[in-house]
C-alpha cells in the first residue's frame, strides 16, 4: 500500500534531487561549459544533439535558464533525427530539470516516455539511469513505496555492472527514502556506507550531499547540534567546488538547526540566503517551506508584521498550488503570529483554515480508500464476466456437438451418449464453480462494506473530537501562554484570564459529554434530540435566573437518524440557542420539532433585536453552523429582521 497517506508533501524539507548523479559528474565549472560551446559549432547530426544535451545538463547548477534552452533544443533536434535511444536520453534530462523545478507529475511523464523509448532500443545503461531518477521524482510526490521499487531496480542493475559510483549514488537516495518513512537508524547506516564509497572515489559533490542528508536526518529528530555540524560541513564542501545554487539546501538545514537551538539571528540570515537561492532556482515547494520557517523565526523574534506578511505569502502559495499539508501548516503558523499580535479575530480565522485543510486531508485519504475498494470490486466483476463468457462458450460448443452426434448412425449412439454425459458433468462443474465464485464475491463485498462503515465511524469520531474538543483545548493552551507572559500585569488581568479558562473548560466538558453521548449510539432518535434540547433549556434558565425562557414544542415522532446526522443536528440547535441568548436580547427562544411528509423540520426562533445578514453574514458562528449542515446533509436557512428577531429553519430526511 502506498505510503503517501502520511507523506504526501514531505518534499518541503527533503534533500535536493540527486538526479544527475546517474550519468554525469557534478563538479562542473564554467570552463567545462565554455569548452563544450566552442566544440558545438564543429558538430553535426547525432554528435551535435549529444553536445546540446550535455550542455543543458551541465548548466543545471550554474544557470537554469541556459539549462532549459539547451535541453529543449536538444530534444527538438533528437525528435527530428528519429533516434529513439537519443530521444529517450534527452527526455530523461528534461525530466530531471522538471524534477528540480518542482514539476514532479510532469517529470514522471517524461521519465516514463524515456523508459519506453530507451527500452525499445535495449539501452540498458540509460534505462538504469531512468529508474534511478524516476525514483527521485516519486519520492518528492510522497509515493515512497514506488520510489523504493525503482531505486532497488536501479541498484540491482548497477551491481550487475559493478558500477561503484552509481551504487553509492542510489544508496544515497535509498537512505533519503528510509528517512522519509522515519527509519532513522537504517537511513543513517546507509548514508554512512554511501559516504565511505564517495570518499574512496574522491567525489566532493556527493560527500557534501550526504553531509546535507545527515543534517536533515538530525533536524528531523531534533538533534540540532549534530545537524548544525553536518550542515556546516556540507556548505564548506559545496563552496569548495563552487556549487553556487545547491548550497541553498545547506543554508536551509543550517537555519532549521539554528532555530531549534534558539540562535534566531543566525537562523534568519541562513533562511534568507536559502530563500534567495531557491527563488532563483524556481523550486516553488522549497520557497513555500522556507517562507513558513522564516515567518516562524520572525515571530519568535517579535517582528510580527514582517512575519505575518511572509506567512500570508506562504499560505497563498500553498492555496494556489493546492498543497493541503502546506495550507494546514502555514495557516497554523499565521494563527500563532496573530495571537502574539493580540489579533484574536485573524488568529481564529487561520486556525479554522488550518482545521479545514486537515479535514480535507482526512477526506482525501478516505476517497483513496474507497477508490481502491472500487477497483478491487471492478476487477472481480471482470473476472466473473470472463468466467460467464467461458461457460456460455462451452455450452454453445456442447449444443453443436449434440446436434452433430444426432446425425451419427445408430452404431455411434453409445459414443454420443458418452460425450453428452461428460459434457453435462463439465457444465455442472462450471456452474458450481461459478456459484462458488459469486458467493465469495458477495462475502468480499460485505466485508469491504463493513470495513468502510468502520472507517466512516472512526473518521466521524476523529473529526468531532478534532473540531470541538481540539479547538477548545487549543484556546485553553493559548490563554495559558498569554497568562504566563502577562503574569506581572496585575490581579485584574489574571482574574480575567482565569475566568476565560474556566469558561472554555466548562464548554469543553459539555462538548465532550455530547460527543460521548453520540459515540455510544449507532442511531439517535428525534426524541433524544428533544430531550437534550430540554436539558439545555433548563441549564439556560438556571444560568440567567429565568430572565430568558427557552420553550420547546414537539409532536410525537418515531423518526430515527444515524449518529453523525443526529449529533450535527443537535450541535446546530445548540449553537442557535446560544447565539440567541448571547446576542439577541430576547426574553424567549422557541424551538419547535415537526415530522412533516417523512421529514424532520426544526425551527429555532427568537424575538429579539435581529441583525442585518448582509453585514454579519460572515460571522464564525453562522459559518460553523452552515458547514455542519452541509457535511451532514441538513437543509439550513436563516432569516433575520432588525427589530423583529431571527429564525433558523432546519430540515433533514
Amino acid at each position: 500500500m502506498p505510503l503517501a497517506k502520511h507523506l504526501r508533501f514531505l518534499i518541503i524539507a527533503s534533500f535536493l534531487m540527486l538526479s544527475g548523479l546517474c550519468s554525469y559528474a557534478q563538479n562542473i565549472t564554467q570552463a567545462d561549459i565554455d569548452a563544450l560551446k566552442d566544440s558545438l559549432a564543429l558538430k553535426s547530426g547525432k554528435e551535435r544533439i549529444e553536445f546540446l544535451g550535455d550542455l543543458g545538463f551541465k548548466y543545471r547548477t550554474i544557470n537554469t535558464d541556459s539549462a532549459w534552452h539547451y535541453a529543449r533544443q536538444a530534444y527538438k533536434e533528437a525528435e527530428a533525427f528519429g533516434d529513439d535511444d537519443l530521444q529517450g536520453r534527452i527526455s530523461m534530462n528534461l525530466a530531471i530539470l522538471k524534477t528540480e523545478a518542482g514539476d514532479y507529475e510532469d517529470a514522471i511523464k517524461s521519465y516514463k516516455l524515456a523508459m519506453n523509448l530507451v527500452d525499445s532500443t535495449n539501452g540498458s545503461q540509460t534505462l538504469s539511469f531512468v529508474y534511478h531518477n524516476m525514483a527521485n521524482a516519486y519520492e518528492r510526490t510522497g509515493v515512497i513505496d514506488t520510489a523504493i521499487y525503482y531505486s532497488l531496480k536501479a541498484l540491482r542493475r548497477y551491481e550487475i555492472a559493478n558500477d561503484s559510483q552509481r551504487i553509492a549514488s542510489v544508496k544515497l537516495n535509498i537512505a533519503s527514502q528510509y528517512r522519509t518513512i522515519k527509519e532513522y537508524e537504517l537511513s543513517e547506516k546507509v548514508n554512512m556506507e554511501s559516504l565511505e564509497m564517495y570518499r574512496a572515489l574522491g567525489n566532493v559533490f556527493f560527500q557534501a550531499a550526504i553531509e546535507n542528508n545527515l543534517a536533515l536526518l538530525n533536524n528531523d529528530q531534533e538533534r540540532y547540534e549534530k545537524a548544525l555540524v553536518h550542515a556546516q560541513e556540507s556548505l564548506r564542501l559545496w563552496q569548495s567546488i563552487n556549487q553556487r545554487l545547491v548550497v541553498a539546501y545547506s543554508y536551509t538545514n543550517l537555519g532549521i538547526a539554528q532555530k531549534g537551538l534558539g540562535q534566531l539571528d543566525e537562523a534568519e540570515e541562513s533562511l534568507k540566503n536559502a530563500l534567495a537561492l531557491q527563488q532563483e532556482r524556481g523550486d516553488k515547494y522549497e520557497v513555500i517551506f522556507l517562507k513558513m520557517h522564516l515567518a516562524d523565526v520572525l515571530n519568535r523574534r517579535g517582528n510580527y508584521s514582517e512575519a505575518a506578511s511572509l506567512g500570508r505569502e506562504a499560505y497563498q502559495g500553498a492555496v494556489d498550488d493546492d498543497l493541503l499539508t502546506f495550507q494546514q501548516k502555514t495557516a497554523l503558523t499565521l494563527s500563532k503570529i496573530y495571537e502574539n499580535q493580540r489579533n484574536y479575530k485573524d488568529a481564529l480565522t487561520y486556525l479554522q483554515k488550518s482545521t479545514a485543510a486537515q479535514d480535507s486531508l482526512f477526506l482525501t485519504e478516505k476517497a483513496k480508500e474507497v477508490l481502491k475498494l472500487k477497483e478491487q470490486y471492478e476487477t472481480e466483476q471482470k473476472e466473473n464476466e470472463i468466467l460467464r463468457q467461458r461457460n456460455e462458450l462451452i455450452e454453445s460448443e456442447l449444443t453443436l456437438k449434440r446436434r452433430n452426434n444426432l446425425l451419427i448412425a445408430g452404431g455411434g449412439l453409445v459414443l454420443v451418449l458418452l460425450v453428452v454425459g461428460v459434457s453435462l458433468i463439465r457444465v455442472q462443474q462450471l456452474k458450481a464453480e461459478r456459484i462458488k465464485n459469486e458467493a465469495a464475491l458477495e462475502r468480499a463485498l460485505a466485508e469491504a462494506k463493513a470495513q468502510e462503515n468502520l472507517k466512516e465511524q472512526r473518521i466521524r469520531i476523529a473529526r468531532d473530537l478534532h473540531d470541538n474538543i481540539g479547538s477548545q483545548l487549543t484556546y485553553i493552551t493559548s490563554i495559558t501562554d498569554t497568562t504566563r507572559k502577562g503574569i506581572n500585569k496585575g490581579e485584574a488581568f489574571l482574574a480575567e484570564k482565569l475566568m476565560q479558562m474556566k469558561q472554555f473548560t466548562l464548554v469543553t466538558i459539555s462538548e465532550l459529554r455530547d460527543t460521548i453521548w453520540a459515540m455510544n449510539k449507532d442511531e439517535i432518535s428525534l426524541e433524544d434530540i428533544q430531550e437534550r434540547t430540554q436539558q439545555l433549556a433548563a441549564t439556560i434558565h438556571d444560568a440567567t435566573d429565568d430572565s430568558i425562557r427557552v420553550r420547546t414544542e414537539s409532536e410525537p415522532s418515531d423518526k430515527v437518524l444515524n449518529a453523525f446526522v443526529g449529533m450535527n443536528l443537535f450541535r446546530i440547535i445548540q449553537e442557535c440557542i446560544n447565539n440567541a441568548v448571547k446576542h439577541s436580547e430576547t426574553k424567549e427562544v422557541l424551538v419547535s420539532f415537526k415530522d412533516i411528509d417523512n421529514k424532520i423540520e426544526i425551527v429555532v426562533q427568537d424575538f429579539g433585536k435581529g441583525f442585518d445578514t448582509e453585514v454579519q453574514g460572515s460571522g464564525n458562528g453562522l459559518y460553523i453552523m452552515k458547514n455542519r449542515a452541509e457535511k451532514a446533509g441538513i437543509d439550513f436557512s436563516l432569516i433575520s429582521v432588525v427589530g423583529e428577531g431571527t429564525k433558523v429553519e432546519l430540515r433533514v430526511g
